[in-house]
């Protein structure tokens, strides 16, 4: 009886081997898959960031296609960015001054804060 339990015991052995390196090889593309979901998700999670959502008017929306049906751009998406960076290049000069303006008014809050600080102490 003796030697007809062995062999057995081996089988379980070998079976039991066999069983730990499959789910140890489970475990570590698991662990690969887990890693690129959560590489996938921080991309997603950039490019929705920069993502905007506009309603234009039926007119604006005619422009659009104009300028896809003409060639100047291959969809409405491209044709917006299009209009969006020249009317920024158009408006840079005001644009430059509304940002030195805002900082100006960061700097005055800065300083009435400082002065009101001051005083309290």
């Amino acid at each position: 009886m003796v030697d007809e339990s062995t062999p057995e015991v081996e089988v379980k052995d070998v079976h039991d081997a066999s069983m730990s390196g499959t789910i140890n090889a489970v475990v570590s593309e698991t662990v690969k898959l887990v890693d690129a979901v959560g590489r996938a998700l921080i991309t997603t999670a950039e490019d929705v960031s920069s993502l905007m959502v506009i309603k234009v008017d039926g007119e604006t929306r005619e422009h659009l296609d104009l300028m896809v049906e003409g060639g100047l751009a291959r969809n409405r998406r491209q044709a917006a960015k299009t209009l969006i960076r020249d009317g920024r290049a158009a408006n840079d000069e005001t644009l430059e001054r509304i940002r030195r303006t805002k900082e100006q008014i960061a700097e005055l809050r800065s300083q009435m804060r400082n002065l009101v600080e001051t005083r309290a102490v």
